[in-house]
């Protein structure tokens, strides 16, 4: 049987078999002894009860717990017994785990030594053995021996193979590449198969030396690999590891469960029967170890397991290390590049959208950037705002935008002290500094922040979050160049943006003064057109008037009324014409809520919003955002008509319909009106002329004037306009005014009882003869004495002369002005009132009226009644001289 052809392991089964059927046994099992020469190892059998398969395969004999059988064993004598369990020359435990039976042991020789044993079996107790059995017996177990020592040399010699075929793939992986992912890969799945492992993982030593961390696994049961993920082993405290640790040698357990040695954690989360630990070491010094787990079976290991296993550690070693240096090595060469290319990309860098886009970019070559944040003080407050944030490598605009400067989360102490920061449990470092943990930073406990800084001031932060894995003090060191370099780059963007916001500014306000300038000049150009029409006015409607008071035919008063309307309308003209130009100051400004005057424009309008849109089947919307604002000082008629010039714009801007908003709000301490719509737009062409006099796009039906006069109001009321618009995008007006007192005027007295009026004695000055004549006729009409003249000297030297009740002067005359008239008049007798009747009336304040001793203006063109009722006034109280 032994001399055919086949394997040795097969042919031992075969005799197993012939063994068991030539004595009738129940059941053969064929042993070999161990390297030590300690235990008998299963090695075949015939006819193994199936519910006894496991206990003969996972229990060998130990010799010296069979006290005698071993001197039988060691000189080559069989053994027998009818009743093993009631023979104390067999270990009671063993036996006890077996039925009642009777045995047959032979120990099997070779060149004289025991090398084995053949144990024959039979389920019942009683047998007898005769010495021709015996006999027989010893022979086949010689014979055998022979077969098995040839069988544990092709047994060794298979094993060094596969010992040797190990070691040339390890050394052959470690030749042919250095990814260090790929290599772990291939020694864990080398060990797994070499040793028949049931898992096998590799830690890793961190930083400090002290703890080992997991790096990878192969075959790992899903129930641990999350209960693994965040332990640690301790080099001086959990003694296995720290044996292998100070020895550099394998240290092993055969009973997981129960050994001290093994830290609870590994007991808990991954229950196992034998463990296998071997330092994996790199220039004499450990770097990690392999684990090799047996979750239920009993390992035992040979002198040769463990030098295999040494060996494979010890290339790991060489192949880890120089892939270390290698990826090492690599990283500098991209975080070089990575600089170098960022130094490119931000160089002449000046919009930040792009920058920040730059920097997430070459950032994601060298760390994990799918959690990252970048924050950016604020201009206007002690806040800093999000520049960038990405959650899972998408951008994301949610809120907060902004946060304060101190006191919450881990970005305080970065941003207070410029230093960066690293922890691998946000929360918990977020306690210890008694800090409000931001939320969405709290779920990801890995955290690395570092300091935007440039010249000496900390312009931002960025950081960089991860659930995975932690941060490296390399990645650290990286990212703080990075942030020097970006934040320089950001200095240079704040600097050029302020720069360019001074220079758009600098061309606005020379914007407004050509504007300022040019309606300045068109103002004295209409000064002096206002005041020739306002004299040649005054003769036509003053004469008409008295016609009219004097003539009854109805044919002439008709005509004599379509001429005196033909005057006023031109008077009319000639104040619209100062409207524009900004030189009206005859009406006094009041405090007044600047929230009614928008109502009451949107009232006025409210025809053309509301009403026309609705028939013509036109959506438009208006909304108002009216805020609390303190009291402007202003014309309320006037604010109002230049609030509805801006919304009749607005409205002809959306002739499809649109949304049409008003907001107030006090911004910076001057309260602003905004009026904004959702329509056409301007081109920037059109943009730069708009409220330029007769500067019009709506045609032959447009003036060019309503924002002209717009702009004349604004600026009268010591306000700004200023407008924003791209074509397509709609318009917006920016009406700026200074805040008013919130004391309103106090309410005018009882007004006394009217005395009768009598005749006064009236001196009239003016350089025109048609309007100091008109002036003469109308107050004598009244009855009062007259004397008229037409120098401002002669009428001061006539005032000193004699003695008069009123004077009327011009204002604009050769020589002596009406200024000069009223104050040598007010200096005589300051009680005789003094009238201005001038073309210029509109463009006069009462503060400079007052200065010069006037007690009313008379505007050109004169209408009858109103000079005779200011006459009246003066009759009634001022007492005759």
């Amino acid at each position: 049987m032994f001399s055919q052809a086949g394997p040795t392991d097969h042919a031992i089964r075969r005799m197993a078999a012939e063994v068991g059927r030539a004595f009738g046994a129940d059941m053969v099992g064929v042993y070999l002894v161990d390297e030590r020469r300690e235990r008998l190892l299963p090695s075949a059998g015939y006819h193994v009860p199936r519910e006894l398969l496991a206990f003969f395969t996972e229990r060998p004999l130990v010799l010296e717990h069979f006290p005698a059988l071993l001197p039988a064993w060691k000189e080559g004598r069989s053994v027998a017994s009818s009743d093993v369990h009631a023979d104390p020359r067999f270990d009671s435990e063993w036996a006890r785990a077996l039925p009642s039976h009777s045995l047959l042991f032979a120990p099997t020789m070779a060149h004289g030594q025991a090398v084995g044993g053949l144990f024959l079996v039979w389920w019942h107790t009683g047998r007898v053995f005769s010495p021709p059995e015996i006999r027989l017996i010893e022979g086949v177990a010689a014979q055998v021996g022979l077969a098995m020592e040839n069988a544990d040399l092709a047994r060794q010699t298979q094993s060094k193979l596969a010992e040797t075929e190990a070691l040339l793939s390890v050394t052959r992986a470690v030749s042919t590449t250095l990814d260090v992912q790929g290599l772990v890969r291939h020694f864990l799945r080398q060990v797994a198969h070499t040793f028949d492992a049931d898992t096998v993982g590799l830690w890793m030593l961190d930083e400090t030396g002290q703890w080992l961390t997991p790096l990878a696994g192969y075959r790992v049961p899903a129930e641990w690999l999350g209960a693994l993920r965040d332990v640690r082993l301790s080099l001086t405290g959990h003694g296995l590891y720290e044996e292998a640790s100070r020895t550099k040698r394998p240290v092993f357990t055969a009973d997981a469960a129960n050994d001290p040695r093994l830290p609870p954690v590994i007991r808990e989360r991954a229950p196992h029967r034998t463990q296998l630990f071997v330092p994996v070491v790199a220039k004499d010094r450990m770097i990690g170890g392999f684990a090799v787990v047996w979750a239920a079976r009993v390992r035992e290991f040979s002198a040769g397991d463990l030098a295999l296993m040494e060996a494979i550690a010890s290339q790991a070693g060489v192949a880890i290390e120089n892939a270390r240096l290698f990826e090492e090595n690599r990283r500098r060469v991209e975080e070089l590049s990575v600089l170098h290319e960022l130094s490119r990309a931000v160089t002449g860098q000046l919009d930040r959208a792009a920058l920040l886009d730059a920097l997430r970019g070459q950032l994601a070559r060298v760390v994990d950037v799918r959690n990252m944040v970048v924050v950016l003080r604020a201009d206007d407050a002690d806040e800093f705002e999000v520049a960038l944030r990405l959650i899972d490598g998408e951008v994301d605009e949610g809120e907060p935008r902004r946060y304060p400067s101190s006191g919450v989360g881990l970005m305080a102490p970065v941003l207070e002290s410029g230093r960066p920061l690293r922890t691998d449990d946000y929360g918990a470092e977020c306690s210890r500094r008694g800090l409000k943990p931001v939320p969405l930073s709290e779920q990801l406990r890995h955290w690395l922040g570092v300091p935007l800084s440039a010249r000496d001031r900390v312009l931002g932060m960025l950081a960089l979050r991860s659930a995975e894995r932690p941060f490296t003090a390399g990645e650290e060191s990286l990212l703080v160049n990075i942030a020097h370099l970006t934040a320089l780059a950001l200095s240079s963007v704040r600097l050029y943006t302020e720069r360019t916001r001074a220079y758009g500014e600098l061309a606005a306000a020379q914007d407004q003064l050509v504007r300022t300038e040019k309606l300045r000049a068109l103002g004295e150009m209409a000064s002096g057109v206002a005041h020739d029409f306002n004299n040649l006015l005054a003769s036509v409607l003053g004469r008409a008037q008295l016609l009219l008071r004097r003539v009854q035919e109805p044919q002439l008063r008709q005509w004599l009324q379509v001429i005196e309307r033909a005057a006023l309308d031109g008077a009319q003209t000639v104040r619209r014409l100062q409207e524009f130009t900004r030189i009206r100051r005859d009406q006094p400004l009041v405090p007044l809520d600047i929230n009614q005057v928008v109502r009451g424009a949107l009232d006025i309008t409210e025809l053309r919003w509301k009403e026309e849109p609705t028939s013509r089947g036109i959506a438009l919307e208006v909304r108002t955002a009216l805020g609390q604002v303190p009291a402007v000082r202003g014309d309320a008629a006037e604010l109002r008509e230049a609030m509805t010039n801006l919304i009749l714009n607005a409205l002809d801007a959306m002739p499809d319909g649109g949304t049409l908003t008003l907001t107030t709000a006090l911004v910076d301490e001057r309260v602003e009106v905004v009026v904004a719509d959702t329509g056409v737009g301007m081109a920037p062409e059109v943009r730069e002329k708009v409220f330029d006099p007769f500067f019009t796009t709506k045609g032959p039906q447009g003036t060019g004037l309503g924002l002209s006069m717009t702009y004349g109001i604004v600026s009268r009321h010591g306000g700004s306009i200023a407008v924003e618009s791209e074509p397509g995008q709609g318009s917006t007006f920016r009406l700026s005014f200074p805040r008013g007192s919130d004391v309103q005027p106090a309410p005018p007295g009882p007004a006394p009882s009217a005395p009768a009026v009598r005749a006064l004695r009236c001196l009239v000055v003016d350089d025109e003869p048609p309007v100091r004549a008109v002036l003469g006729d109308i107050l004598e009409s009244a009855g009062h004495s007259v004397v008229t003249l037409g120098d401002g000297a002669e009428a001061i030297a006539r005032f000193a002369a004699e003695t008069f009740d009123l004077v009327v002067t011009d204002l604009a005359m050769p020589r002596v002005s009406g200024w000069q008239v009223a104050r040598a008049v007010k200096q005589a007798a300051p009680q005789v009132p003094v009238f201005l009747v001038t073309g210029f009336g509109v463009e006069l304040s009462a503060e400079e009226r007052r200065a010069h001793g006037v007690d009313l203006v008379l505007v050109k063109p004169l209408q009858i009644q109103e000079i005779l009722d200011a006459v009246a006034d003066v009759a009634r109280t001022q007492p005759p001289r």
